[in-house]
């Protein structure tokens, strides 16, 4: 069996105010301590339902235009709302008849998905 403990996702040096605004601020995840002999690399932790997802910083970061997560959430509706309020585009695709979904990027150009199981 496998399970998911993290997610990472790349984000540029100094971008951890933007991270948070959007992740913890916008969308309501909580933050994490990161462990102490990691904190100097900079970025964030937070926590997920099932794992957590770590924003780590790149010095030569190139945002992942085709690599992404897929997060499953309970109110697709309302999470398009946090994140169009944000200011991020959504692009709804209707591909898959089995699930709702969605996809947007992070404040970094990260490509995202976000969906809900029907």
């Amino acid at each position: 069996m496998f399970a998911v403990d993290h997610i990472q996702i790349a984000i540029p040096q100094g971008g951890e105010a933007k991270a948070r605004a959007f992740w913890r601020d916008a969308l309501g995840l909580e933050e994490l301590a990161k462990p102490e002999p990691l904190r100097t690399r900079g970025g964030l932790w937070l926590a997920l339902d099932q794992g957590e997802l770590h924003l780590g910083v790149e010095k030569e970061f190139s945002p992942a235009r085709k690599a992404h997560p897929g997060f499953i959430v309970d109110d697709l509706n309302a999470v398009a709302a946090q994140i169009e309020t944000f200011g991020q585009t959504l692009r709804w695709d209707t591909t898959l008849k089995d699930r709702r979904r969605f996809f947007t990027e992070d404040p970094f150009g990260n490509r995202l998905e976000f969906l809900q199981r029907n």
